[in-house]
């Protein structure tokens, strides 16, 4: 189980920080995006330090348990509420997979955290 969790973790950490990055960098698509889904341009920065605190539990959470897991279980709902915004505005499947695939890799990180 610790391999598992180790591997999620370190994906989560890469999608994360990626994602992160582009809230921070604010391009044009991420920022279209975000009115789409009626967030205003100036909630980025703080969805992208969400995103770098939560990366952070993930790292700690290889020495820590629980700081591992309740950084999974944020991170679960972190991305609930995302996948949950992009279906209330009705967006295509496209445009919410990132969203639900991360959520779906988050309940798997939490479920196999809560395993070990």
């Amino acid at each position: 189980m610790a391999f598992v969790s180790s591997v999620l973790a370190i994906v989560l950490i890469v999608l994360c920080a990626l994602s992160a990055l582009m809230d921070f960098v604010r391009p044009p698509q991420i920022v279209q995006t975000m009115s789409r889904l009626k967030i205003p341009a100036q909630a980025l920065p703080v969805l992208g330090a969400i995103k770098v605190v939560l990366c952070l539990g993930l790292a700690i959470g290889f020495s820590n348990l629980t700081v591992g897991r309740l950084s999974g279980i944020a991170l679960c709902v972190y991305f609930a509420v995302a996948t949950t915004t992009h279906t209330r505005v009705k967006d295509p499947f496209k445009d919410t997979l990132p969203a639900f695939t991360h959520l779906v890799l988050s309940v798997l990180y939490t479920l196999v955290m809560f395993a070990r």
